[in-house]
This record gives C-alpha cells, sequence and structure tokens, in this order.
C-alpha cells in the first residue's frame, strides 16, 4: 500500500506540473533529499560548535607549566648520531648535562638558559601540555629543550633537549658532518 500511495503522489504531481516521464520528477525528489541532508548538516555543525567549544578550542591556561619562572634540568643520558660517507651511525651516551631556565614569561615568550657557555636568551613557547625552549644562532644552530606538564604541583617533570648544528668545512682529510644529539633527564621546578 506504501508503494501506490507513493505511486499516485508521484502521479499527481506528474499530473499537477504536465510531466510525461518519471525522470524529471525523481531528480527533483533527489536534490529535495539532497538539500535537506545539507541543512540538517550545518544545524548539527552549528550546535556543535556552539554547544561545546572547548572541545575545539583547548588553551594554556590549564597548563601548569605556566606559572613556572624558574627550572633546574639535568640530563644524564644521551643519544647523538654521526655520518660517515652518508651512512648514520647512532649511540647512546652516558654524559651530566646541566641547564638552568629562568626569567621565563610565558606571556612574552622569553626566557634565559644558562648552560656551560654562559647564558643565552632563548624563545620560549607555552602549549597545551609542555613549555619549548628555543635558542638559534646564525651560525644555523638550533637548541630546543621541552619540559613536558605534569599533574598540577609536581616539582620533577620529565624534559628533553636536542641539539642540531651543521658548519660545513672542508679541508684536506677533513670534511664536516652535521652534529646532532638529543639528551634525556628531568627538570626542577621553582614556582
Amino acid at each position: 500500500m506504501g508503494e501506490k500511495a507513493v505511486a499516485v503522489g508521484k502521479s499527481v504531481y506528474f499530473a499537477a506540473f504536465g510531466c510525461r516521464s518519471a525522470r524529471p520528477v525523481a531528480l527533483a525528489f533527489r536534490w529535495l533529499e539532497t538539500a535537506m541532508a545539507y541543512r540538517y548538516l550545518v544545524v548539527a555543525l552549528g550546535l556543535m560548535l556552539t554547544a561545546a567549544p572547548n572541545l575545539w578550542a583547548q588553551t594554556t591556561e590549564n597548563n601548569p607549566l605556566a606559572r613556572v619562572k624558574g627550572l633546574k634540568c639535568t640530563f644524564p643520558v644521551y643519544s647523538d648520531a654521526k655520518w660517515k660517507n652518508g651512512v648514520v651511525l647512532p649511540e647512546i651516551r652516558q654524559a651530566q648535562l646541566s641547564l638552568d631556565i629562568d626569567e621565563i614569561d610565558t606571556d612574552s615568550g622569553t626566557a634565559r638558559v644558562t648552560g656551560s657557555t654562559g647564558p643565552v636568551h632563548v624563545t620560549a613557547l607555552l602549549t597545551v601540555s609542555s613549555l619549548h625552549f628555543m635558542e638559534r644562532s646564525v651560525t644555523g644552530t638550533l637548541n630546543v629543550t621541552t619540559v613536558f606538564a605534569s599533574e598540577p604541583g609536581a616539582k620533577t617533570l620529565r624534559a628533553v633537549h636536542a641539539r642540531h648544528d651543521y658548519l660545513p668545512m672542508s679541508i684536506p682529510g677533513f670534511v664536516s658532518e652535521p652534529t646532532v644529539s638529543q639528551h634525556y633527564g628531568t627538570c626542577d621546578a621553582a614556582m
């Protein structure tokens, strides 16, 4: 009975518009169904965006590292790699690297890192779950230290320090290769 009702409805529709074929009417019905589907999709997306803005806009407000003003970091283990004739030779080593990071201002994106070569002003970037410090030099060196957020109130935090350096040089018997390393350790936070 449902099929007859549809057929009757379409026949009436055909007669009202003077159509002899079902094809134009079928295309019109498809267009109406597609248009309705798009309307429902737009309404659903609109409701999702207005009802749950926090799902889309993650902020750094809840990152406990936003309140950190200083860090004392130690990295007892590192990995490095050297290229010899185009072949990568990775190694894991033990050596102590210490960094003091102070004058951290995540609002202006600045900090000061003191290591074995003295203090250097760096870029500080606070993200949803970490705090990055980037040191760049005109010779192409890039050092990045990342401190990972932990539960609020934690004083010891996991951290990684990566060094990337390459100064092209070729003298008889020696050709320089890129120098890279990644150091693994922890940082103690000062609020």
